[in-house]
């Protein structure tokens, strides 16, 4: 079925909204758990915490980047249901015995790991039970992937809500009335992660068969093999910072930065990742219309309104939220925030510029481009972080990201060519600019009072960008219609 672009921001926005309500709770459930960490962890328990995560997610780079980002491509490569099943069935095997052989590798390694990275094999035990849960979320999130490219985005909130609901349990449970600290919170996530590979890949394999063929997993780790380079580099691109930090100043350093890097991430969970988990399944199936380099462009308009709109948001309120959610050991993590969301906004632009090089199946410029911008990000933050600390972190990662997009960007367009709305564009960042300067004169003793004069200066948004004459003239028709069927549904709520 072939629709316009307003039937396709419909179907977008729906999706988007539904992977969007799952997202939103994820990181309240974060926030919620702030005063939590904050209470029961130091900045140096916060640290540890975060360095093992990241190592973990390197590893998981390793073992399920090629399978993961090649089950999308496969699916949808073919309409035949037997040939589709060959391609579920073989990614879960391929996937699951892959990573059993690297756990039988990675276990006994446990001490040498807690070794180089926190400085003491008194750590080796919340190494094991890390890499036990590295294993259930790479079949997790396979799992989802399905689930996405199914469109059933209402159970993917079902199932989203009540895993974060356990892990919410599971660590007040471990942390507060236990009191074990960092290792409630990895038993949480290996308890969670174990019920629900089971609850997700049981169904696809009871759907697909135990089929399997050496063919279909070669093509797959073939075409995702680049991409393992590409996701490495892109991992020292957005982590590596992290490590440099915990050298130069020390764990808790690396805690506190950690902390305003997850506030300053919080568009890409509200805005980006539900936008792009609706979004890039679907490029794909309409990429070959005749009008997709125009509908592309519009939506990267509109996802980059939305996203900027966040970003605002997070930057003009992080301090203040900084002081009623956590302790003040932890406050100094709000200066980076609005560097941080800015990076996110920039590297956010990638998922928009690549299309040619994904449609095209020109994976091997990714790697090339993601090696390339790993070097470069691995030097600024030798020359950074030394020097400047937590600002020099996250400069050098904004630094990176937009080095990152506009290598992408040439590259791809050679192959595919979107139709940015430039104009549209500048009219968003001279906005934002404007409203931005006017949330940094605002200094007030509650940080309640804060919230609500800043968040209302950061309304003021859209109103630069309808007096700028942004909206076409079809959107604001489209806005208005939609204000009036909210109107009309609440008087009939209100009895009216």
């Amino acid at each position: 079925m072939t629709l316009s672009v307003k039937g396709e921001s419909k179907l977008l926005a729906w999706h988007s909204l539904v992977y969007g309500l799952g997202n939103v709770l994820s990181h309240l459930t974060g926030l919620i758990l702030l005063p939590l960490y904050t209470t029961y962890l130091t900045p140096f328990d916060y640290g540890t915490k975060e360095l093992i995560g990241l190592t973990t997610d390197v590893i998981g780079i390793l073992l399920g980047t090629a399978i993961s980002e090649a089950f999308y491509r496969f699916y949808f490569d073919t309409d035949d249901e037997a040939e589709r099943k060959l391609v579920i069935s073989s990614s879960i095997l391929t996937l699951a015995s892959g990573g059993l052989i690297a756990l039988v590798v990675l276990l006994p390694a446990s001490p040498l790991f807690a070794h180089f990275i926190l400085d003491s094999t008194d750590f080796a035990h919340y190494f094991l039970i890390a890499f036990a849960s590295m294993w259930f979320q790479m079949l997790n999130s396979l799992g989802f992937s399905y689930l996405r490219m199914k469109r059933q985005s209402a159970r993917v909130v079902v199932l989203s809500l009540t895993k974060l609901a356990a892990a919410l349990g599971l660590n007040i449970y471990f942390v507060a009335f236990r009191q074990i600290g960092v290792l409630g919170i990895l038993l949480s996530t290996l308890i969670t992660s174990a019920a629900y590979a089971a609850i997700l890949i049981v169904p696809m394999l009871r759907y697909s068969g135990f089929s399997y063929s050496f063919a279909k997993a070669r093509e797959l780790l073939v075409y995702g093999a680049p991409l393992i380079l590409a996701q490495l580099a892109s991992f020292t691109v957005h982590a590596s910072d992290r490590f440099f930090l915990k050298g130069h100043q020390g764990v808790a350093t690396a805690g506190i930065y950690a902390l305003g890097h997850r506030i300053g991430t919080v568009p890409a969970y509200f805005v980006s990742s539900p936008f792009n988990q609706a979004w890039l399944p679907r490029r794909m199936e309409i990429f070959r219309r005749p009008d997709a380099e125009t509908l592309f462009g519009r939506m990267f308009t509109y996802f980059l309104a939305l996203m900027i709109f966040a970003s605002l948001g997070i930057s003009a309120i992080a301090y203040d939220v900084l002081r009623i959610m956590a302790t003040e050991a932890y406050w100094s993590a709000y200066k980076i925030v609005p560097l941080v969301a800015l990076g996110q906004i920039v590297f956010s632009m990638h998922y928009h510029v690549h299309m040619g090089l994904i449609i095209e199946k020109k994976t091997k410029y990714l790697a090339a481009i993601n090696m390339v911008n790993a070097v470069v990000v691995l030097i600024l933050n030798a020359l950074l972080i030394q020097p400047f600390g937590v600002y020099g972190a996250a400069t050098a990662a904004l630094i990176g990201y937009a080095n990152k997009v506009a290598l992408t960007y040439y590259f791809s367009s050679r192959f595919y060519a979107v139709y940015f709305e430039f104009r549209r564009i500048l009219k968003l960042i001279a906005a934002a600019a404007i409203v931005y300067a006017a949330t940094l004169t605002i200094h007030l003793e509650s940080p309640y009072t804060g919230i609500v004069v800043k968040t209302t200066v950061v309304l003021c948004f859209p109103l630069l960008l309808f007096f700028s004459r942004f909206f076409t003239a079809n959107e604001l028709l489209y806005a208005k219609q939609v204000l009036s069927v909210l109107v009309h549904r609440c008087r009939r709520l209100c009895g009216l």
